[in-house]
C-alpha cells in the first residue's frame, strides 16, 4: 500500500535588506509614504557594481519610486540596468525585458533610433495624438483617474521594475503621479483586507486590439519578455492582494485602468462595480499617498510596479518624449504569512 505524501507547503522568497552599498549617496524622502530622490547619484557610474544596483532595486521596492537627475546613461545601458534590477532581486531566469504589444515598427515617423528598439517603449505625445486617438487629451472631458495603472498587468507574467528616461520635456504639463499600493492596502479595514485577499481580478489591455483595427497599427503577438506572454489576447488574472517578493509586504494590486477592462472575479456585476470604485477611491481621495514629479530633460524615474500605481497628467501642449524600459518579473502571488508595510517596519524598529 502506497501512503500518499503530505501536500507541500508553498515556499516563498525571504524579504531582502539593503547592504549599505549606497551609504555614500545623499538622498531626500519625497513624501512620508513613498518616493526617494538621489540628487548626485549617476547611474552610469554604478553599471558594474552589482551591490549598488541590488540595493537601489531594494530601495525602489521599499520606497516605490526613485528619482535621479541629469543622467548621462545611454538607452542601451539603461535598459540593461533595469533588467539587472530584476535579476539581482530574484526574478526568474526566463523573464527578460518586456516588448510592448504595440510593435516598434509603429514608431518610424518619430525619427529616433531608440524608438525602433523593441525593448524600449517610446512614450510620445506625437504618437498619442497621431496614432493612439489622443487618449490622453483633456478635451475628452473624462476623469483623469481612469489612467491609474501598473505596467503590463495584462500579461500573464507582468512587470517588476519600470525605468523611464525623459528625452524631450514640455515647459509645463505632462507630470507623472505615483501612489503607494502598500499604503492603499493598509487603508482597508481588517474585514475588507481579508475580503480583498480572497479575490482575483482579470486585467485587460483596452487599446491594443481596437487600435490595430481602427488605425492599422502593428501588434506584437510573439513573446513579450516571457514565454507565457504571447498571443493577441491581452488579458490575465492575478490576485487582488499580492506580496512583493523583495520586501515581503502586501499591496493592493487589483485596481486601475486594466482591471476596469476585466473585473473582479467570482462576484456579481454590482459587487464588481462597487469594489472597483472603492479601491480606486482609495487612490483618488488620499493625496498623502501620492508623489508628483515635474520632468526635466534627462530625469530618470525607476519604480516597482508591485509597490506603486502611476498615472500621467494629460495636460501636454508641447512635445513630450520619453523611453521606458520594463523588466518582466515573476507571477504575482499572495503569501498568507506576509505583513503590511507598517507592520513590518514597526517590528523592525522594536527588534
Amino acid at each position: 500500500m502506497t501512503i500518499p505524501s503530505a501536500p507541500k507547503t508553498p515556499s516563498f522568497p525571504k524579504p531582502m535588506r539593503v547592504s549599505g552599498a549606497l551609504n555614500e549617496y545623499t538622498y531626500t524622502e519625497v513624501a512620508p509614504a513613498l518616493g526617494r530622490d538621489y540628487p548626485d547619484l549617476q547611474l552610469s557610474s554604478i553599471l558594474n557594481d552589482d551591490a549598488k544596483i541590488r540595493d537601489l532595486a531594494i530601495v525602489a521596492a521599499e520606497r516605490g519610486v526613485i528619482f535621479l537627475h541629469n543622467q548621462d546613461i545611454s538607452m542601451g545601458q539603461f535598459k540593461e540596468l533595469v533588467h539587472r534590477f530584476g535579476v539581482l532581486t530574484g526574478k526568474p531566469q526566463e523573464s527578460r525585458l518586456h516588448k510592448h504589444g504595440f510593435s516598434s515598427t509603429n514608431n518610424k515617423h518619430l525619427g529616433v533610433a531608440e524608438a525602433m528598439d523593441p525593448e524600449l517603449y517610446a512614450v510620445s505625445s506625437v504618437n498619442n495624438q497621431s496614432a493612439f486617438d489622443n487618449f490622453l487629451s483633456v478635451a475628452e472631458m473624462k476623469f483623469s483617474s481612469r489612467g491609474w495603472h501598473t505596467d503590463e498587468s495584462y500579461e500573464h507574467v507582468p512587470a517588476d521594475y519600470s525605468g523611464f528616461k525623459m528625452v524631450k520635456a514640455p515647459k509645463t504639463g505632462g507630470d507623472t503621479v505615483w501612489a503607494s499600493s502598500y499604503a492603499i492596502y493598509e487603508r482597508l479595514s481588517g474585514p475588507f483586507q481579508k475580503l480583498a485577499e480572497s479575490l482575483q481580478a482579470t486585467h485587460g489591455e483596452p487599446d491594443i486590439t481596437p487600435l490595430k483595427t481602427h488605425k492599422g497599427l502593428d501588434v506584437r503577438t510573439e513573446e513579450r519578455g516571457h514565454p507565457e506572454n504571447v498571443g493577441d489576447h491581452f488579458s490575465a488574472t492575478h490576485p487582488v492582494v499580492q506580496t512583493n517578493p523583495v520586501t515581503g509586504w502586501k499591496s493592493l494590486f487589483g485596481l486601475g485602468w486594466q482591471v476596469s477592462q476585466g473585473g473582479i472575479e467570482g462576484v456579481t456585476e454590482h459587487e464588481n462595480q462597487l469594489l472597483q470604485a472603492y479601491f480606486l477611491k482609495l487612490i483618488t481621495d488620499n493625496h498623502e499617498l501620492h508623489v508628483r514629479h515635474r520632468w526635466q530633460v534627462n530625469d530618470i524615474a525607476i519604480w516597482d510596479n508591485r509597490s506603486v500605481f502611476h498615472n500621467p497628467t494629460y495636460n501636454v501642449s508641447e512635445e513630450r518624449l520619453a523611453f521606458r524600459a520594463v523588466s518582466i518579473g515573476g507571477k504575482p502571488y499572495l503569501d498568507p504569512n506576509s505583513k503590511s508595510q507598517s507592520e513590518d517596519l514597526r517590528a523592525r524598529s522594536l527588534a
